[in-house]
């Protein structure tokens, strides 16, 4: 792994700078939440306070609130005499209820799975009572249920045995209450068209609606038509004189249309009108003019309600409505969970939420846990005036835009100074890490060439740095600058040393043909011939030793002319046939004329040191090729030496000075200068020399490559 990637690896670790931000922020976003929830809390509880016993808002019930009538029994106390409405009831009841079972078997008459709950208490439903669902539309009154709720547990079933049974079911939306009977009947009868409507005689299947107004007075209303359509209440009045008349209400509208199970009636009815009880009776006819089964939620003596209409006043939404605020939704039930009243601003943004700019929407993704809701609750009981009873529970639900928005600014902020942050280190982090690598790499490639040279380059980058670095240079330089001392005593070592033995030598070998001309005996003849032959070897060592100082002091004062290299190798290869008795040399040649610029005795000289060295490594009888080529912009000389091939380790060292591979020693003197000679050669010639393994591994091959 390079530098550049270590430091660049360890750049990335201030990452952790935006993982720390993002945990923060769910730390805040913890205490965002719990204060707002506190907040909330305390909103639900102020409101609820305000709404402490205002069952006039809450279920439309006047102070002191009227107990109801107990169903199944005879009220000795209902209003017998109360003006027109209650002068109106007992007709209709006479003359449409002649058979009707008797008071005490009203309440048998309804689902007698259904229990009396204690009349007049606020928020708890009894099986009479009806509680209206708060509609988001008005329905389209055409006798169908479409536009109606399709929750199965908000109708109100009642039923005469099993042939009798209808289910109602009712809704508030604005100031109207919307009513939706549905009648199993398996003979549905309508009334006989253009007859009086008070005539028994003609009397089908009709449905009677009894309600209280807000003064506490029953009023009754019927509903009879003649056929399927709109159908429009009717009020049965007493005259001056006792004659009846039906006169319509058309306050409360409806329809009227049959169903494969019955029929169905969709009606409308003010609020205004009503007060805390409302009711529906059904009569039920197989033939016009037959005595009714008579069945519901209206007493069949009186037609007076059973049961109470668990509705809020309008004025109620209004009451709420000014505790709203954008994101908010406010929700009053009853004490069994049936809604009241909403008021509703959940999918407003107000000026402290506005849409979150899309870098914040990204960082959201991070920090927002899978699942979570996005809205807070809270909820607080509404008790009667007494603080005893709870009449109701206030529901405040408050969307996550606002605290969410303050979550975003500051997370924006955040996580923005830890990208940035986090980006300009790792940036300056590998720019550090690239000039470091460019410094250590100017280095490296120093060191190489100072290696690599005819000789040693004192002269190192980086040493004015003033850090780790600088201290390297400078250590290399102070290094490299010995070294070169020492090489350079080395170089002229073996001048010196030929300078300074050849004297001694001399006299030596004076001495030795002083000595051979006197009479010696043999014995001392024979150490006379030994002395010889050691001051001959001594002085073919002082002529290698010298060899490469000649070389270089010739290389310095040799002229360059231009000459064709063929016939200079041609007669040279001739030579070392007589040379080398031992050895078969083969030349191979161009045909043309190859010019070059140097010095045909350096040329010469090169060719000498290779074929020396070629002869040292082959076997007698060997073949030695040499041969020049031509190239694009060079020529190219190459030897070719049958033998040992060179190992992979020797490649690089092998033109080295003062070094050899030979394993072996022969009785010549070998100090490892003859490649080193003709590396100097080549490039004083501007050239390269090499050498590398003969393709079939029979051998070594030398090449010389100047150019022409």
């Amino acid at each position: 792994m390079t530098l550049r990637l270590k430091l660049l690896l360890l750049g990335l670790l201030t990452l952790v700078l935006p993982w720390a931000g993002c945990r923060y922020a769910r730390e805040m976003e913890s205490a965002l939440r719990e204060g707002e929830q506190n907040s909330l809390q305390a909103v639900a509880q102020t409101i609820a306070a305000s709404l402490q016993g205002r069952t006039d808002l809450m279920y439309r019930e006047r102070p002191p609130a009227q107990p109801l009538a107990p169903a199944g029994g005879a009220d000795t106390d209902a209003p017998a005499a109360n003006g027109t409405a209650a002068a109106a009831t007992p007709a209709p009841s006479a003359a449409a209820t002649a058979a009707a079972p008797a008071p005490a078997d009203a309440a048998s008459a309804t689902n007698s799975t259904l229990a009396e709950a204690p009349a007049g208490a606020p928020g708890k439903s009894g099986p009479y009572d009806l509680e209206p669902l708060v509609l988001t539309a008005a329905p389209l009154l055409e006798g169908y249920s479409e536009d109606w709720p399709r929750g199965p547990a908000a109708w109100k079933y009642f039923n005469s045995g099993e042939h009798h049974r209808f289910g109602v079911l009712t809704g508030v939306y604005e100031r109207m209450l919307f009513v939706l009977l549905d009648v199993h009947d398996e003979h549905p009868l309508f009334d006989a068209p253009g007859t009086n409507v008070l005539d028994p005689a003609i009397f089908g299947d009709r449905v009677w609606l009894g309600y209280e107004d807000p003064q506490g007075v029953q009023h009754q209303v019927f509903l009879a038509a003649t056929g399927p359509g709109s159908v429009t209440a009717r009020r049965v009045e007493i005259g001056e004189y006792g004659e009846r008349t039906a006169s319509l209400e058309p306050r409360i509208r409806g329809a009227w249309q049959t169903t494969p199970q019955g029929y169905r009636i969709e009606l409308r009815v003010p609020l205004s009108m009503l007060g805390r009880g409302f009711g529906v009776l059904v009569d039920d006819r197989d033939s016009r003019g037959a005595l009714p089964v008579s069945y519901g939620s209206l007493r069949s003596d009186d037609l007076h309600t059973l049961g109470r209409l668990i509705v809020a006043a309008p004025e109620l939404s209004s009451y709420l409505a000014q505790f709203l605020q954008p994101g908010l939704k406010l929700s009053l039930n009853a004490t069994d969970g049936e809604l009241l009243a909403r008021a509703d601003a959940l999918a407003q943004t107000g000026t402290l939420a506005p849409e979150s700019p899309l870098l914040a929407r990204l960082y959201r993704r991070f920090v927002d846990r899978p699942g979570e809701r996005q809205l807070i609750e809270a909820s607080a009981p509404i008790y009667d005036r007494d603080h005893k009873d709870v009449i109701g529970a206030l529901a405040v639900t408050q969307s996550a835009q606002r605290w969410i928005h303050l979550r975003d600014h500051a997370l924006t902020r955040l996580l923005n100074f830890a990208v940035i942050t986090s980006l300009v280190a790792v940036t300056a982090m590998f720019a550090f890490a690239a000039w470091l690598a460019l410094r250590l790499a100017r280095l490296r490639r120093a060191s190489e060439s100072a290696l690599t040279g005819t000789e040693l380059v004192t002269s190192f980058p980086e040493t004015d740095a003033h850090d780790e670095l600088g201290d390297v240079a400078r250590g290399f330089a102070t290094l490299l600058s010995r070294l070169n001392e020492y090489t350079s005593y080395l170089r002229t070592l073996a001048g010196k040393l030929a300078h300074e033995i050849r004297t001694p030598l001399t006299i030596v070998r004076s001495s030795l043909d002083n000595l051979e001309s006197e009479q010696v005996s043999p014995a001392a003849r024979e150490y006379v011939a030994r002395a010889r032959q050691g001051s001959e070897r001594l002085n073919a060592i002082l002529i290698a030793m010298g060899a490469a100082t000649r070389v270089e002091e010739a290389i310095g004062s040799a002229e360059r002319v231009r000459f064709d290299l063929g016939p200079v190798l041609s007669s040279a290869v001739a030579a070392y046939g007589g040379a080398f008795p031992g050895r078969v040399f083969h030349a191979e040649l161009p045909g043309e004329v190859v010019t070059v610029d140097g010095a045909p005795d350096l040329i010469v000289q090169m060719l000498d040191k290779l074929v020396d060295n070629a002869v040292d490594f082959t076997a007698a009888g060997a073949t030695i090729t040499v041969r020049l080529r031509l190239e694009a912009l060079a020529a190219l000389i190459e030897v070719d030496n049958p033998g040992p091939p060179l190992p992979p380790h020797v490649e690089g060292r092998l033109f080295e000075s003062l070094w050899q591979s030979r394993a072996d020693a022969d009785s010549r003197p070998h100090f490892g200068l003859g490649l080193y000679i003709v590396r100097l050669i080549a490039k004083f010639h501007g050239g390269e020399a090499a050498a590398r393994n003969l393709p079939d591994g029979t051998g070594v091959r030398f090449l010389v490559r100047l150019p022409r």
